[in-house]
């Protein structure tokens, strides 16, 4: 119920229709009203005078008859004078204040009292009086009063007339505003649709211009700026199709760059494991044999064995560590679990300040070889970026198999990062892990701020790496 009128107000044809009505109501409405008042004042004015004059005639003329006290005569020149249409009684007295003569159609019984003019009387009757003199000799008065009936029924008909004229004006111009508002806003109308369709992606509209005015431009300006924003579009189109195909080709080549890169460092330590370990393990069997074969005086020979003996333990550790860092052979000879676990506890030994636990769920012994890969190296990265940056005491890493999918969730309560700071987003080691998880079709995002820590969420669904 309240939103009715606000959307009918909300129409320009209504607007423009009332408010044209509205103006021209009030504008003939004081037209009217001050053309009654000047015709109500033009009459009441005429009417005066006419009286005014009349009187002073037939009290000049009556001096003569009141002196010469011929009442017949002066009976019969006023009987003439009553004949006038508006004129209702005429009284004279003589200087007695007796009725000479009285003839009219509502003759007073009392004297009447004198009104100034036509506008002020109250009883329907114009009431005047006039002295009738001789040579400044008083010799009596006539009264006369005048109908105003007639002057109203005028004056009510000027008005009728003035009403029923503005009234037709008024009609005339509803229609007319009518007519043109209904051609104006029916193009508005054509406008607001056809931009509509623009705004819902449809750039095939077009606008008649119909007539070459203010609204015919704008239809044609509106037609060429459609027709630019379609040229427009289609070539943002191309450009975000042929973006969208590098950005996969480009996505594609970063897999296959990381499954190439894994590839390369299984075969690398398998070599190192391989040549060097067996080579290593050989240098140190002939070091014991100088040294057990030896002479047990010689103190150079035994010296020398035990330093062969020291560095190529030395050298086994640091390719043992090396062969770790690019491919954990317990990955491969134990799963994935006991990998992590591996991982974190040499974490927890380089890191003692910072306790890192973790907790595992569901069977994880079957994900396949590129998922364990992926979650290994995605955990490897984040311990590796708390390292670096959290100066966090706690670190989590959970890891669920769930029933529809594979959950990593690693979390610490350090410093955290403000996102909203330029330069500040995601780093080359967040986007690397962005792309791991997308190459299984997972899902990757990140949660952090001053002072709450940051925590890694990934989401990958089951059978995505089992190929591998």
């Amino acid at each position: 119920m309240i939103h009715k009128p606000v959307f009918f107000l909300r129409s320009l044809r209504v607007r423009l229709i009332a408010s044209v009505v509205t103006i021209e109501i009030i504008m003939l409405s004081i037209l009217v009203w001050n053309n009654i008042s000047i015709i109500q004042t033009t009459h009441t004015d005429r009417l005066r005078d006419t009286a005014t004059s009349m009187i002073q005639q037939i009290s000049n003329t009556l001096g003569n008859y009141m002196v010469a006290v011929d009442y017949a005569t002066l009976e019969d020149y006023l009987s003439n004078v009553i004949n006038y249409k508006e004129l209702s009684y005429i009284v004279v007295v003589d200087r007695d204040d007796k009725t000479v003569t009285a003839l009219g159609n509502v003759t007073p019984k009392a004297r009447p009292e004198i009104d100034l003019h036509p506008a002020e009387v109250n009883d329907g009757i114009f009431d005047i009086a006039q002295d009738i003199k001789i040579a400044d000799l008083p010799m009596g008065r006539v009264l006369m009063g005048f109908s105003l009936s007639l002057m109203d029924d005028a004056i009510n008909k000027s008005r009728n007339r003035g009403i029923t004229i503005a009234l037709i004006e008024i009609a005339l111009t509803v229609i007319v505003t009518i007519i043109i508002g209904l051609g104006l806003t029916r193009r508005m109308g054509v406008l607001s649709r056809a931009a509509a369709e623009v705004e819902a992606g449809n750039y095939s509209v077009s606008v008649p211009t119909e007539t070459d005015d203010e609204v015919g431009k704008t239809a044609a300006a509106f037609n060429s700026m459609v027709a630019e924003v379609s040229k427009r579009t289609q070539q943002l189109l191309q450009e975000e199709k042929r973006t969208q195909q590098l950005l996969s080709e480009n996505r594609l080549l970063i897999q296959k760059s990381l499954e190439v890169q894994e590839e390369e460092r299984k075969h690398l330590a398998r070599e190192l494991h391989d040549e060097l370990g067996q080579s290593l393990t050989a240098i140190q069997a002939d070091a014991k044999s100088i040294k057990d074969l030896s002479p047990k005086n010689d103190r150079r020979i035994i010296t020398s064995a035990d330093a062969i003996l020291n560095v190529s333990a030395h050298i086994y550790d640091v390719v043992h560590s090396m062969m770790r860092l690019l491919r954990p052979s317990v990955l491969d000879s134990l799963g994935l679990v006991e990998a992590l676990k591996e991982e974190i506890n040499i974490w927890n030994k380089r890191n003692p300040k910072t306790k890192c636990t973790h907790n595992f769920e569901g069977d994880l012994s079957n994900l396949g070889e590129h998922t364990n890969i992926t979650i290994y190296r995605i955990a490897q990265e984040c311990l590796t970026n708390i390292t670096k940056h959290a100066s966090a005491e706690n670190v989590s890493v959970e890891l669920k198999n769930g029933k529809h999918d594979l959950q990593l969730i690693i979390s610490d309560d350090g410093i955290g990062v403000d996102v909203n700071i330029p330069d500040r987003g995601m780093s080359l080691g967040l986007i690397g892990i962005r792309e791991r998880i997308q190459a299984l079709n997972g899902l990757f995002k990140y949660e952090t701020s001053p002072g709450n820590g940051f925590r890694v969420f990934i989401r990958i669904p089951h059978n995505a790496g089992k190929q591998s």
